[in-house]
């Protein structure tokens, strides 16, 4: 596709080569020279000459990807890093589960950099002429219900500040990725404070940081080292509805569930970052749009509920897994809505035209997650 951004691509995202192929074809090109990686980081090869590998092996998929390697009980770690950017989730997911079998015998796939072990060690960053480990950090936690808020001090940071306040926020997400693992940041610490002088309490050093969250949100470290529970984690929202709106644009949602929030609100601030980031690797996001003035009764918020699942079975059964995520959804006033990812917009939209098309509504309609997108009817009676 030569344009994303005109119209025309913009409301129907119709890639030549969608995500799903690209995968496809990315797993066949990656099991051809994965050889070539593993010999480099047999022979400890530098980072640079690594990541010209990892760049020749996994650019065909991904337009932008941040990897790191390593050796761990006899295997070799491809870690699939999102860099502190939830968009990155979804994509690298399902990149993980479709890895053939014949990679998964010389490789484990990770998604989200990892937490170091004891057998590996302490781990260090340089600044300039200094190594810091984490050993050289003091922390703080002060808990809100299942969140955190995180202060720091190094001293060997304090000459960052505060010029290059920037890279020494770089470095201190870095260590706390590497002492806690990176999804367990992202997701659960709410703020991050660079302190430059002690707090008088008692500190936890970084190297009790994951125990320490792991009791705290009872959770085990596998629980939070696994990027699929991140995918399967629903959040709840109410909304006060406009009444008056039949655009389809979401203005009459009164209430709905989103398990990647941070694209629905995107969306309504009218910005498109993400967005803009999936149509340059073949992936598009959006939503159904139906009327519901059919459902009638007491039970009807169940009649609903329940006709959403349906569709969402049945259009991933048509379209195939590897087409369609469902990612959530919402009732308004006037409107149904089924939010997803395209992993093969063709595919999906195919399946969605034959489902909706026999199940009894007037009309259906997409939409994809962008403000500046037009609608673009499916069917109608």
């Amino acid at each position: 596709m030569a344009d994303n951004n005109n119209q025309e691509n913009r409301s129907l995202p119709l890639f030549e080569l969608p995500f799903r192929e690209r995968v496809r074809e990315g797993w066949k090109n990656f099991l051809k020279d994965e050889a070539e990686l593993r010999r480099l980081i047999d022979e400890r090869a530098g980072g640079e000459e690594i990541g010209e590998q990892l760049e020749i092996l996994l650019c065909p998929v991904f337009t932008e990807v941040y990897a790191e390697v390593g050796l761990h009980e006899g295997k070799y770690d491809l870690i699939l890093n999102l860099e502190g950017d939830w968009s990155r989730l979804f994509p690298l997911v399902y990149f993980k589960r479709r890895a053939p079998k014949e990679v998964l015998k010389n490789w484990n796939i990770l998604v989200g950099r990892q937490a170091r072990d004891e057998k590996s060690g302490s781990f260090q960053l340089r600044i300039e002429e200094d190594l810091v480990s984490e050993e050289d950090f003091q922390v703080w936690t002060v808990w809100t219900g299942k969140e955190a808020e995180v202060s720091v001090f190094c001293e060997k940071l304090l000459p960052l500040l505060p010029e290059r306040e920037s890279n020494a926020y770089w470095i201190v997400y870095t260590m706390l990725d590497y002492a806690m693992g990176e999804l367990t940041e992202m997701k659960y610490i709410s703020e991050l404070k660079l302190l430059q002088a002690p707090k008088e309490q008692n500190a936890l050093p970084l190297s009790e940081l994951l125990p320490h969250f792991m009791e705290q949100l009872s959770l085990t470290r596998e629980e939070l080292f696994d990027a699929e529970r991140y995918c399967q984690m629903y959040t709840g929202y109410q909304m006060k509805p406009d009444e008056e709106a039949e655009d389809g644009l979401r203005r009459d949602v009164y209430v709905g569930s989103c398990g990647f929030l941070p694209l629905l609100n995107e969306f309504w601030r009218g910005e498109s970052r993400m967005m803009d980031t999936f149509h340059r690797d073949g992936i598009a996001a959006g939503y159904f749009c139906y009327p519901l003035y059919g459902f009638q009764g007491e039970d009807r918020s169940a009649q609903i509920l329940d006709f959403r699942d349906e569709m969402a079975d049945k259009i991933e059964e048509t379209a195939g897994a590897d087409s369609f995520s469902f990612i959530g959804g919402a009732s308004g006033i006037c409107y149904g809505y089924l939010d997803f990812i395209a992993w093969d917009l063709k595919a999906v939209l195919d399946a969605a035209v034959s489902v909706f098309g026999e199940s009894g509504i007037d009309w259906a309609m997409f939409h994809s997650f962008r403000q500046d997108a037009d609608g673009i009817t499916l069917f109608e009676k």
